[in-house]
């Protein structure tokens, strides 16, 4: 099962994050002003998620497409922002009606992060044809920087997961960082 380990230190920073979270909600603020303030977090989130993965697009080129016409057709950088931003927004309606975290959740999520791309690239990634090794490989040298569990593995792990996630009382920063952690660890999906 899975276990965190605390420092001072990071029980520390929690502790002020939880107080200035406290001082945050005690403020009251127009319905217009929150839904823009939640809008625009997503868009940074976005932006730096995509970023990340290596998206070149800036971040006015992001809002611009999350402000754009769903029915516009993208180019592969702006789908993606545009997707990770839908799936932000599934995951706040999803949190808004309580629904518990599960594989299910995982996979629709990933769907949302992978609209528009081909079958293989939706849901848990399959054996690899034989002779090549799914990796994580360092972009310098080629060689495998990380390799992950075997396909076979993944429910598994992700099970484990799922039951860490709604069994615990870790503080929800801590979930947060053992999920992010556990799926990039685990590397369920092909990309």
């Amino acid at each position: 099962m899975i276990k965190a380990t605390l420092s001072n230190e990071i029980l520390n920073y929690i502790t002020k994050i939880d107080l200035n979270r406290y001082k945050v909600s005690e403020v009251s603020l127009p319905v217009a002003v929150v839904s823009k303030l939640r809008k625009n977090s997503k868009k940074k989130s976005s932006y730096a998620s995509t970023k990340i993965e290596g998206n070149p697009l800036s971040e006015k080129q992001v809002d611009e497409v999350i402000d754009s016409d769903e029915q516009k057709h993208y180019l592969k950088p702006e789908q993606e922002v545009r997707n990770y931003f839908l799936a932000l927004n599934y995951l706040e309606e999803q949190a808004a009606k309580k629904e518990k975290f599960s594989k299910k959740l995982i996979l629709d999520v990933q769907k949302f992060v992978e609209k528009g791309a081909s079958k293989e690239k939706i849901g848990l990634r399959g054996p690899m044809p034989p002779g090549v090794l799914f990796a994580v490989y360092d972009s310098q040298t080629g060689s495998p920087d990380y390799i992950p569990p075997e396909y076979m593995e993944i429910p598994n792990l992700l099970d484990e997961l799922v039951e860490y996630v709604n069994t615990t009382d870790d503080h929800p920063l801590i979930i947060a960082a053992i999920v992010h952690y556990q799926l990039v660890t685990i590397h369920p999906f092909e990309d």
